[in-house]
């Protein structure tokens, strides 16, 4: 049984492997996001990352963690884009990161990103956007994990969902991100299971999807090493 998983493990790893040389790796990344990390744990290498805005902006980094996990099974690909128009690890719609005042005809809050630089920091303060520089690179991008991290975590903090706040507060800034009472209680569903316990991926191999995740995601790095 054991020899039979080995190979079914290896031919899987050879397999997106290989898709990862064809110059999938987003794609290859976002399946195991999905696959994987949505249900067996948080990604061990965006921990930094959530631990660094929720200090900054005095949220609970696991309140980040599953915000992250409900709107893109902590994908981190640039190429996360909803069907109404929202985009990046944390789905921000584009008027809303770079803020309300700029004029579009959009009233859904979509801004064609080839139409203004969504990245610049003087409009973004210029229109009132909440779009923030995270790894102090003089642009605040929403396709970035750490730049989205911090501005998913400012919103929160700005809406009363700060570490002293009440669960009550927190709900009600979970809503203020998106307005859906299924929205807040899957947040907090996952939030909850984090403070309990957190497994993470993919360091921790306990079961045979984790073994898999392990794999395949340093055989794809491999690849990309290479490359």
């Amino acid at each position: 049984m054991m020899l039979r998983l080995t190979g079914f493990i290896i031919v899987l790893v050879l397999l997106l492997g290989a898709v990862g040389w064809l110059g999938q790796h987003d794609k290859v990344n976002n399946g195991l996001y999905r696959t994987y990390y949505g249900e067996n744990g948080v990604p061990n290498t965006h921990l930094a990352v959530y631990q660094d805005a929720a200090e900054t902006y005095d949220v609970d980094w696991r309140l980040l963690a599953a915000v992250h996990r409900v709107e893109t099974i902590f994908s981190h690909s640039s190429s996360m884009r909803s069907s109404v128009g929202a985009i990046g690890p944390f789905q921000f719609m584009p008027r809303t990161w770079l803020g309300w005042e700029y004029d579009t005809d959009d009233q859904k809050g979509d801004v064609p990103e080839d139409e203004v630089d969504l990245t610049n920091l003087a409009l973004i303060e210029q229109y009132g956007g909440l779009g923030r520089d995270g790894n102090g690179d003089g642009k605040a991008d929403p396709h970035s994990l750490v730049d989205s991290a911090h501005t998913a975590a400012y919103y929160l903090s700005e809406h009363g969902g700060k570490k002293t706040d009440s669960v009550a507060s927190v709900r009600n800034a979970i809503f203020e991100y998106n307005r859906s009472e299924q929205y807040v209680k899957d947040v907090m569903t996952y939030f909850e299971n984090y403070e309990s316990s957190v497994t993470f991926m993919p360091d921790e191999r306990d079961t045979f999807s984790q073994q898999v995740a392990y794999y395949t995601i340093r055989y794809v790095e491999w690849f990309k090493a290479l490359g």
